[in-house]
């Protein structure tokens, strides 16, 4: 496995949770999400998939929390496709928030066990 493959994988995996896609009740994922990070300025709204934080999901939409675990039952899946040992990220997780210039912003962020970053700016 290489680990630089964990950048490009982290930024599509932010990227396909935060798409048009990922419906729940008929709307997107992002719209909730969008509204929350705006709500919360200038805090994140933070959904870790690596290690899982089950404590986040609290303050979020019971649409937001079914799209996650619909998301967090693939995220195996989409490793071994992308061959990547999941044993490889000691942490990945999805940032949505807002900056002083009051722009949105989507990031992904994943660490492998060596301690290297990946992140990128995910645009819809």
């Amino acid at each position: 496995m290489k680990n630089k493959l964990i950048r490009s994988a982290s930024h599509n995996w932010t990227h396909s949770f935060m798409s048009d896609t990922n419906c729940v009740a008929g709307a997107p994922v992002y719209e909730e999400l969008y509204a929350l990070a705006r709500q919360n300025r200038p805090e994140p709204v933070v959904i870790s998939w690596i290690p899982v934080k089950d404590h986040e999901l609290e303050a979020l939409s019971q649409n937001v929390v079914t799209g996650i675990l619909a998301y967090r039952h693939r995220l195996d899946d989409y490793l071994v496709r992308n061959k990547i040992e999941k044993s490889a990220i000691q942490e990945m997780r999805t940032e949505v928030y807002v900056e002083d210039t009051f722009r949105l912003y989507v990031r992904s962020y994943a660490r492998d066990i060596a301690g290297k970053e990946y992140v990128s700016l995910v645009w819809n």
